[in-house]
């Protein structure tokens, strides 16, 4: 946009701002005669609090029951104690949510078939600020936060004006309890032990939590603290990269593979670039704090303080064994395994042995002696420090009449952190070290076989290839200021009436460094890891000998049953320690992983409830204006102290959301539901201010040895928000006290879906003299998608104390847009399982508790790969909880998740095509809770 007309953009929004601000305030003083009028009706609902897990559900049920949306709810089966571990393992029990998980923590969450990104969290009604170790998400990272704050969830599956926008998923609002709602000197204790068969020790955890108020309930403060330290160890196979080989199809990727034992050609091929055993074990300390103040001056005025905060810490060292065919130039390939197209197995031999052994001394390829020698098994180290912390601090004002209420809010979320030091290095199997190995997923689970043994054999790596270290620092913050009025009314059929306004400044950042190391020598290179010329990273010079860094421990990968075979790990503190004593370090900021994205959004709602005979409801519109502003820097020449040119741009855009909640109470028992809404979800900060792989906006690779092109990526800070239209269709049956029955059909028309296009472009490039042709990968707004289908669920509670929990949905998505070598195809949306289901059992009585939790879903639709989607493979999990009351305050728990060691796996089109097999543990919890 030009200077001027923007200038003309942003007067009018400031003005628009302040006339909306205005007119609410000027609603508010008509409106406070005629609402002193009105029929004085408190619709409020009483708080009861629950106790027991048929407490808890029964109380999910009302909250269901009441709404006039589409909401399914969590609440806490007693103070300080959530039904889960971690709030997204409980969510992930709700009809139509699924969970992506970290070291077997849920920490994503995506609704009804759609994306993570498309699912809005709050706290208390507003954004929390997050902070993770790779690049800024717009997607709460749910293993930032302590569950046992948590007293009610809320999952909105269908949107009402009053509430933020943001989720074409659905929006998931998290309520902390206030002192006030609760008893004078209300508090709970709890200290737990946890035991993981992946790291075999005991962990602590511990938690606080108290609230006081004054003999007359006018002010409270209470306070809650809670800590975790725990292991998590991942063990996992990946294919990486399913390529195609083909020596008569233009633009493949790789050329026809030749069995060099039986001289065999596979042409038109699929095979995987390399085959990675990667074991990852981080340390991590969580500490939650939270802090809440209410103060009633009066009978009609509230004042109240919120701040809620949380520190994530964590060490991780990764160990990565690689079997690679990467590079043609060096490897034989034997022993290939084939079905159909796809190469499920194959190895790779020293060509010097194979030709005296096999062939005597006369050479296969034309006459020319062939002495390649192996690049692989590489060993991988990895060591990543670094440290995410949330803080949120809000403002409350309420003001009461006789028929009326003012609501200020001002607040700021802020977090920040991601990696404080990551170092990486590598060396590789060369000239023999390693005779021979193969790998297969032919039996659907991985195997390997090598003529060393990796556990003792120090000469297996004799080859020092790179090293690199960097740090990558997140910055996310969000003021808000809101204003909100909710009039009690008598007209018609029309009971209450909200109106409000809210602005919105939001930042991101995301800055990068590069650590550089000098030895005071001039000229050559330094220990940068990426040396230059022809020593192809290995000078002797520049680092010890490759056996001395090695690990005299052995990396154990029999947890889980995997496939994955164990080896002498990478000793990174043994290479960080030979590089502190002869080099010096130089922080360099490299610009090129540097961006900043500003969203200024304003919106103002109107909504009204309305009740006439056996329906009751809401109707409402909301106005969004979002001025969006990012600054870049782009690197086109592949090098971290060269950057070409700074990126600016801006975009902003106007969106009226209008939406419908109606429910009919058939009788005193049966509510038929049916909500219509125009929704929005903003674009991932990824497609706006950076490009594929966490890069910058623009970068592009040299040419590759094969197709001669380079490919490169680019980011598009003109993409505009996605919107849906959507629909929803239920009836439900309460026909007992915590036992109901339902079943709703929805549906989802989403547009402006962004979506990947590849086209080969003309840019310069350091490699050659002139330009050169680019595969360059970048994403446009405009594709369709939809997401429709069914969710069913069942509860029913027993007299004798046992109950039952189950529900179903089925989704089926898809989305236009998705180019393969220039044609359009068709591909689900990522977050995507057809079918899931969720199965509960319990017992419960005055003394002891019992539940077991069973959760299954379908292949799951992920990101894309050579325009298809990746998946994840159908996936179930058995969690049991149990409880013994001692006494009226101290109880015993005891939990199991994931009690069957289920592996999770992944494939990419078709299930021969493995991209995954990992394994994250079986956890067992045992605690007291003391309550007082």
């Amino acid at each position: 946009m030009k200077k001027n007309s923007r200038n003309k953009m942003n007067a009018w929004s400031k003005e628009f701002k302040r006339k909306s601000i205005v007119s609410a305030i000027s609603l508010v003083v008509s409106s406070i005669a005629i609402a002193e009028d009105a029929s004085d009706s408190d619709n409020r609902i009483e708080e009861v609090e629950v106790i027991g897990i048929l407490g808890s559900t029964t109380r999910n049920l009302e909250i269901k029951r009441d709404s006039s949306a589409i909401v399914d709810a969590i609440t806490a089966e007693d103070v300080g104690k959530f039904p889960d571990k971690n709030v997204a393992d409980s969510l992930q029990r709700v009809p139509g949510i699924t969970i992506d998980r970290s070291g077997g923590e849920g920490s994503t969450v995506s609704i009804r078939g759609t994306s993570e990104e498309w699912t809005l969290t709050q706290l208390n009604g507003n954004y929390i600020a997050t902070s993770g170790q790779g690049a800024p998400s717009r997607n709460f990272n749910y293993t930032l936060l302590p569950s046992n704050m948590i007293s009610k969830v809320e999952v909105y599956k269908s949107p009402e004006a009053r509430i933020d926008e943001g989720g074409i998923g659905g929006t998931v609002i998290l309520h902390s309890r206030k002192p006030l709602e609760m008893d004078a000197g209300e508090g709970i204790v709890s200290a737990e032990t946890t035991y993981s068969d992946t790291t075999e020790e005991w962990e602590p955890q511990f938690n606080a939590f108290y609230s006081w108020k004054n003999e007359s309930d006018t002010f409270g403060i209470l306070a809650g603290y809670t800590k975790q330290d725990r292991t998590v160890i991942d063990i996992s196979n990946h294919a990486r990269h399913w390529r195609f080989h083909s020596d008569t199809v233009e633009g493949a990727e790789r050329p026809a593979i030749v069995d060099q034992q039986t001289g065999e050609v596979y042409n038109n091929v699929w095979a995987p670039r390399a085959m990675d055993i990667y074991h990852s074990e981080e340390d991590r300390t969580r500490d939650g704090y939270q802090l809440t103040a209410q103060w009633r001056p009066t009978e009609r005025l509230e004042l109240g303080f919120n701040y809620f905060g949380s520190n994530l810490g964590y060490n991780r060292r990764n160990q990565n064994l690689t079997f690679a065919e990467w590079n043609e130039d060096h490897n034989a390939y034997y022993g290939i395994e084939l079905e159909g197209d796809t190469v499920v197995g194959y190895g790779n031999i020293d060509t010097e042995k194979l030709n005296a052994d096999n062939w005597g001394d006369d050479d296969v390829n034309g006459g020319e002696k062939v002495r390649r020698g192996l690049m692989s098994p590489q060993l991988t180290g990895q060591d990543v420090t670094g440290e995410s912390e949330s803080h949120t601090f809000d403002l409350e004002l309420i003001y009461e009449g006789d028929s009326y209420k003012i609501t200020a809010n001002v607040g700021r979320s802020e977090a920040k952190g991601g990696i404080s030091e990551q170092i990486m290095a590598n060396m590789d199997a060369r000239n023999g070290s390693v005779e021979s190995w193969h790998w297969s997923i032919a039996d659907g689970k991985p195997s390997y076989e090598l003529s060393t043994d990796l556990t003792s054999d120090r000469d297996a790596y004799p080859y020092y290839d790179w090293y690199n270290s960097k740090a990558t620092q997140n910055r996310d913050r969000e003021d808000y200021y809101q204003f909100d009025l909710d009039l009690d009314m008598d007209w018609g059929v029309v009971t209450k009436v909200y109106v409000g306004a809210k602005y919105r400044d939001h930042e991101i950042k995301s800055l990068r460094d590069n650590f550089l190391w000098d030895d005071g020598i001039d000229d050559n290179g330094g220990y940068r890891g990426w040396l230059p010329g022809t020593e192809w990273f290995h000078n002797p010079d520049f680092h010890p000998d490759t056996s001395t860094l090695l690990g005299d421990d052995v990396v154990d990968n029999s947890a889980g049953d995997t496939g994955a075979i164990d080896y002498l790990p990478f000793d990174i503190d043994a290479l960080n320690e030979y590089v502190s004593e002869n080099f010096d370090r130089t922080v360099v900021s490299v610009l090129s992983g540097t961006y900043t994205i500003n969203e200024e959004i304003f919106s103002t709602y109107a909504q009204a409830d309305f009740q006439w005979e056996n329906f009751r409801g809401n109707f409402g519109v909301r106005y969004v204006y979002t001025d969006l502003a990012t600054s870049a820097y782009d690197d086109i020449r592949d090098q971290v102290t060269d950057v070409a040119n700074e990126n600016k741009a801006s975009n902003d855009s106007e969106n009226i959301l209008p939406s419908l909640n109606v429910a009919w109470d058939l009788s005193d028992s049966v509510v038929v539901r049916f909500a219509a809404a125009k929704t929005m979800s903003r674009v991932s900060y990824a497609d706006l201010g950076q490009g594929e792989s966490y890069g910058p906006p623009v970068n592009i690779n040299s040419p590759d040895s094969w197709s001669g092109r380079g490919s490169g990526s680019s980011a598009n800070t003109g993409l505009e928000a996605m919107l849906a239209n959507q629909y929803d269709l239920g009836v439900e049956w309460y026909y007992l006290d915590g036992s109901a029955i339902g079943a709703t059909l929805f549906s989802k028309d989403i547009s402006n879906l962004p979506i990947t296009t590849t086209e080969v472009v003309l840019r310069e490039h350091d490699c050659c003299n002139g330009p050169i042709e680019v595969d360059m990968t970048t994403k446009i707004g405009g594709a369709e998608a939809t997401s429709e289908g069914v969710e069913l669920f069942a509860q029913h509670a027993f007299e004798s104390g046992f109950g039952v929990i189950a529900n179903y949905t089925y989704t089926d998505t898809s989305t236009s847009g998705v180019f393969l070598n220039g044609v359009e195809t068709e591909a689900e949306i990522p977050g995507t399982a057809k079918h899931q289901y969720n199965l509960s059992a319990y017992y419960e009585n005055d003394v002891y508790s019992v539940r077991a939790s069973y959760n299954w879903k379908d292949d799951r639709a992920g990101s894309y790969h050579q325009g298809y989607n990746l998946y994840d493979k159908d996936y179930g999990q058995l969690d049991v909880n149990a409880s013994y009351t001692v006494n009226d305050n101290l109880n015993i728990t005891a939990s199991i998740i994931n009690l069957t060691e289920e592996v999770a796996e992944g494939y990419w089109k078709q299930e021969n095509r493995m991209t995954d097999y990992a394994y994250s543990g079986r956890r067992l919890y045992i605690g007291a809770n003391y309550k007082f």
